[in-house]
């Protein structure tokens, strides 16, 4: 009888342990609750935070949210097409979550081949060299609803933008 509650109690114990750990190691899958409604509510929220916050930001046509830095407002022309541009980024979730950063980004802006998110595309030519601005950029302008890599569909995204240089 000791032994058969020694292993019983053994079991339970291996099984606890088991749980515990599987739950730990458990990656949540986001995209499964992304809709358009959510992503709806989630910049609605956003927005509703900024203006509880005092901070003004501007939107453009197509619903990217931004706001421009004004200690760093830059000088000379913005982005254009063709022009080769560096700048500093850090792309987040709403959460704060950073997905993707870097430090120097060179690209050809609208050049073919080497695209970027629409979002940005379209985002980074309100900005000039020494330009700094955050940018909220709905799904519809990023991943879209199926989302890519890590990021889920529906999942709007903040990018801070610094352009560092316009050539």
């Amino acid at each position: 009888m000791k032994r058969v509650n020694f292993v019983l109690k053994y079991f339970v114990l291996v099984l606890f342990l088991a749980g515990l750990v599987s739950s730990c190691l458990k990656s949540e899958d986001t995209s499964s609750s992304n809709t358009a409604a959510t992503e709806a509510a989630s910049i609605k929220s956003w927005k509703t935070k900024m203006k509880s916050t005092n901070i003004a930001y501007d939107s453009t046509a197509t619903k990217i949210f931004y706001v421009i830095d004004k200690t760093k407002v830059g000088a000379g022309s913005n982005v254009t097409t063709g022009k080769t541009v560096t700048v500093k980024y850090t792309g987040t979730f709403l959460d704060g979550t950073i997905f993707d950063s870097s430090d120097s980004f060179t690209y050809v802006h609208k050049a073919s081949g080497q695209r970027m998110i629409a979002g940005w595309e379209e985002g980074i030519e309100l900005l000039n060299k020494g330009a700094k601005a955050v940018f909220l950029f709905p799904s519809s302008l990023a991943y879209g609803p199926y989302g890519y890599a890590s990021i889920p569909g529906y999942s709007p995204l903040i990018f801070v933008i610094e352009v560092v240089d316009i050539k």
